[in-house]
């Protein structure tokens, strides 16, 4: 079902992304592209649901970010501009010796300057159900990566609207920990089978692993309402299809019951604010009473800011 066009927002709206991203709150412009390198990361883009490409699209081009998450824009390497009036275009980035722990594509829309939140893929990611956040290599034996091809979704250009708060995080943060996600969903997810609930869960799995007890966080989204925003936890050696929720937005009438958000379009919805607690793992959260799993026609996914 992950191909049929009808259900495409479905797998592919995670809540974008970040990563992929991988940087939430920067932007920059800068000039069109590196002149010729004997070291360079090479390959194709292949978009996916041209249907949802938006008509404002001013440029299209590859990250490679030399650090995760990085600290700027120093970290981060950009491609020259890539044709996406095509299925499939090839690109080639200029990259000195080093590995590179995240490769990308990012848009930009005209008028706009460049934001690597407006991620649309990330290197590692095979539809319909496949994702493992792969690295890539420059060295002296391969100056050339090539065949780093990276799926592009314009799917991900759609989200108009933005859901922002505090996080606090209660008890002591596991030694193990790999990643902290933080979802937005327009149904309540099935917390025992996340993988089957987010369906591409991995798709942005950028780490955040140094502890803290306060994290503000931004998710884009697409307007309308969403009854489930959660906080989710990957240990290092667990599979991503076992990730746990450690905490979820309540409703102001029962806490033990996650609460609802409605945004207007291109609107903000500010003070969406969530305690979570370690000491849940490693079962995770509960949700008080029964609640059932009607399937994600909208679904956003995304790292917390470093």
């Amino acid at each position: 079902m992950f191909l049929r066009h009808k259900h495409f927002s479905l797998e592919y709206q995670l809540i974008l992304i970040c990563v992929s991203v991988f940087c939430l709150f920067l932007s920059c412009e800068f000039d069109q592209g590196l002149g010729p390198s004997k070291t360079k990361i090479a390959g194709k883009v292949i978009f996916l649901d041209t249907a949802s490409r938006p008509d404002n699209v001013d440029e299209v081009r590859v990250i490679a970010v030399s650090a995760l998450p990085p600290s700027g824009f120093g970290d981060v390497y950009f491609s020259n501009a890539v044709r996406f009036d095509v299925d499939t275009a090839a690109y080639e980035l200029s990259a000195p010796f080093g590995s590179y722990p995240a490769v990308g594509v990012v848009w930009k829309a005209r008028g706009k300057n460049w934001s690597l939140t407006n991620l649309m893929g990330i290197y590692g990611f095979k539809p319909p159900f496949e994702f493992a956040l792969q690295s890539v290599q420059v060295t002296k034996e391969r100056p050339v990566a090539d065949n780093v091809d990276v799926f592009a979704l314009w799917t991900f250009t759609q989200f108009d609207a933005t859901i922002e708060g505090k996080i606090t995080f209660a008890g002591n943060w596991p030694e193990d920990t790999e990643t902290i996600l933080l979802g937005a969903f327009v149904e309540v997810p099935d917390l025992k089978n996340m993988a089957t609930s987010l369906g591409l869960l991995g798709g942005l799995p950028l780490p955040i692993t140094s502890a803290g007890k306060e994290r503000d966080y931004e998710i884009a989204v697409r307007n309308g309402a969403y009854k489930f925003i959660g906080v989710f936890w990957k240990g290092k050696k667990i599979d991503w299809k076992d990730i746990r929720c450690i905490g979820f937005y309540p409703d102001p009438a029962n806490s033990s019951r996650p609460g609802a958000v409605q945004i207007a379009p291109a609107g903000t919805v500010s003070g969406i604010n969530l305690v979570v607690d370690f000491s849940t793992l490693p079962e995770g959260v509960k949700l008080g009473g029964t609640h059932g799993f009607s399937g994600l026609s909208r679904m956003s996914f995304w790292r917390l800011r470093p």
